[in-house]
């Protein structure tokens, strides 16, 4: 046929407009594979519907380029901030999903100069034989066992974003011009896809945060109200830890500033039965200390690791609490069941403001309280009141004054104490508590403490001799306390002011002797009180030397024993000899001596009253 044959069997063309170039088979072929490029994208959009993580729709690219490619194992990496690329994904047709172990790995490193040039020429870079190629990592390159490798770099807005390797596992494979080309257009088309992806994840990222931002303000509302609601209806410190302990389903514990458990609270379940303390050891490990100091109001709270080798078997998350600006304690609460996270940061922080105004709020209470008791016992002690009304306001205070009461008088040594009278009755009170003697009422005066301590109907002031002894010595090291005076019993209203007023002569006739001996009780002082009411202690003093001066002046040091003996054990014969270990005969014998060296009889009711005088002056005056 001829051309103008052929011409004529066209179909009706405008003017001007010349036919289409007639494609070869090559070029056939290539509009073929970018047709199945598009159609890989399609699929791989469809997907994307149902596969919303980034490294499953990665994992989605990379498989799909194996299968245009005809080859089996690739690896996708990315790009992070500090311009490192790290393993994402990775598929392998015999294994599947190998994106763990790509994971492990990074491309770019000192000696993969293979990746590097992807990376600096933005272009796909092929190697045919990776075994006599410099560029690759050698030791990657034997661990994957690859033969030929093409890299492609995933390139969007001239950024290289992200790299592609694909490879036949441990075969050789032939990389055509057209499959270069073909790798380098999906490439384009995958760093677009990625590009939208890696938006569309950071936009869900940011929605979810949305929302957990959301729930997270109303799970504080929630606690919030529970916690203010608690505290309106009254309730106790304990309480509001076993709330927080509900709340965050957690052992939640209280500390004080030293460390001690005020109180501890665990959700039913847990098995908890003691609370999870942090050890005195483990506090002292640097890293914990360093956590602990670090805390502020710019970083609330802090997170204790573990240390399984010391005791610490859970997480803690401590948090200061902060009273007047000075640190009060710490709230922890354990890991336990559910791991920590911000919700049990933000309930421990709200939890230490809520506690911290309410421990603040309990200590105005107790100080209002103690001033108001501190009022009733100076009226007691003065009698600027009615008796009538001292009756009846008592048992606001806890004061049934139809019962015994004694009054202890600490007496302060104000040149050897770090803290005021006022700082020091908290102390003195805190202490008698502790040794099971609970203060009814105390005063601060001026050098002196006074405590009023109610007495069981039987009982004996000189019972208190002990544990008031012992109180002395555990405020030693916070406390210089010179003496403690236990008054005679106190029965009415009216016995106070002469108990108040008699501790505090008895106190007086002590520091002017310079006595410092510990606890004195009224009682013991018999007949000495009466000197101590009158003020004559120098007297007193001139009167007690010129007794026993004859038997001091004598050769036998154990008569003024054998006296002093004979007299405690109240003139009775047998209880001296017991006191001193000896013999009854060795005690008359000895008192014997006394008569003839005093001119007067020892065991006569008047001698032994002069005595008991004589060697309580003695006493108080150290000698």
């Amino acid at each position: 046929m001829s051309v103008s044959a052929a011409a004529s069997l066209d179909p009706v063309r405008p003017p001007g407009v010349t036919p289409p170039a007639r494609r070869g088979p090559a070029a056939l072929e290539g509009l073929h594979r970018e047709r199945d490029v598009i159609a890989a994208f399609s699929e791989i959009t469809n997907e994307a519907i149902t596969t919303p993580r980034l490294e499953d729709l990665l994992g989605l690219l990379g498989k799909k380029l194996c299968h245009l490619l005809g080859v089996t194992r690739c690896s996708v990496y990315l790009r992070g901030d500090d311009d490192r690329f790290r393993g994402a994904a990775g598929y392998c047709e015999q294994g599947g999903d190998i994106s763990a172990a790509v994971q492990a790995q990074e491309a770019g490193i000192p000696g993969d100069q293979f990746s590097r040039e992807v990376i600096r020429t933005a272009a796909p870079v092929l190697i045919d034989d990776v075994a006599s190629d410099p560029r690759p990592h050698r030791r990657t390159m034997e661990h994957w066992h690859v033969r030929a490798m093409l890299g492609v770099p995933l390139v969007f807005d001239d950024e290289v974003i992200g790299l592609i390797f694909v490879d036949n596992v441990e075969e050789d494979h032939v990389y055509t011009d057209e499959d270069v080309a073909l790798a380098e257009l999906f490439a384009r088309l995958g760093a677009l896809f990625l590009r939208q992806a890696m938006l569309n994840a950071d936009l869900k990222r940011k929605a979810a945060e949305v929302v957990r931002q959301k729930n997270m303000l109303a799970h504080l509302a929630d606690v919030h109200q529970k916690l203010t609601n608690a505290v309106l209806d009254g309730a106790s410190i304990h309480a509001v830890v076993a709330l927080l302990g509900e709340l965050s389903g957690k052992p939640v514990v209280l500390y004080n500033e030293e460390w001690e458990v005020l109180t501890w609270s665990a959700p039913p379940g847990l098995g908890t039965a003691e609370p999870p303390v942090v050890a005195p050891r483990i506090r002292a490990l640097p890293s914990v200390r360093e956590a602990l100091a670090g805390l502020s109001a710019a970083r609330p709270s802090t997170v204790v690791p573990q240390r399984p080798a010391v005791g610490l078997g859970r997480r803690h998350l401590m948090c200061r609490l902060v009273i007047e600006g000075q640190p009060s304690g710490h709230l922890a609460i354990v890991e336990a069941g559910r791991g920590l996270d911000d919700r049990d940061s933000k309930l421990a922080e709200h939890g230490a403001t809520v506690l911290s105004l309410q421990i603040l709020s309990e200590r105005r209470q107790a100080e209002a309280e103690g001033q108001a008791r501190e009022d009733y016992l100076s009226d007691l002690l003065h009698s600027t009141r009615v008796p009538e009304q001292l009756v009846r306001r008592g048992p606001h205070f806890g004061v049934d004054l139809s019962r015994p009461h004694v009054l202890v008088r600490f007496s302060l040594d104000v040149g050897g104490g770090t803290v005021s009278p006022s700082a020091g009755r908290k102390l003195i009170v805190g202490q008698m508590t502790a040794a099971g003697r609970p203060v009814a009422a105390a005063v601060s005066l001026p050098g002196s403490v006074i405590v009023l301590v109610d007495l069981p109907h039987d009982a004996d002031p000189r019972e208190l001799r002990e544990p008031v002894a012992e109180v002395r010595a555990a405020l030693a090291p916070r406390l210089a306390v010179r003496t403690a005076v236990i008054s005679a019993v106190c029965r009415d209203v009216e016995d106070f002011p002469l108990a108040h007023r008699e501790l505090r002569q008895i106190d007086e006739l002590a520091r002017s002797f310079g006595w410092d001996g510990g606890v004195l009780t009224a009682d013991e002082l018999g007949l000495f009180r009466v000197v101590a009411a009158s003020g004559r202690a120098r007297e007193a003093v001139h009167f007690a030397h010129d007794l026993i001066r004859a038997v001091r002046a004598s050769d036998d040091d154990t008569l003024l024993d054998t006296w002093r003996a004979f007299i405690r054990a109240e003139g009775r014969i047998q209880a001296a000899a017991d006191r001193l270990g000896v013999h009854e005969n060795t005690v008359r014998y000895r008192l014997g001596k006394i008569r003839r060296l005093t001119k007067r009889d020892p065991t006569s009711l008047d001698s032994m009253l002069q005595a008991r005088i004589a060697f309580q002056t003695l006493d108080l005056a150290g000698w």
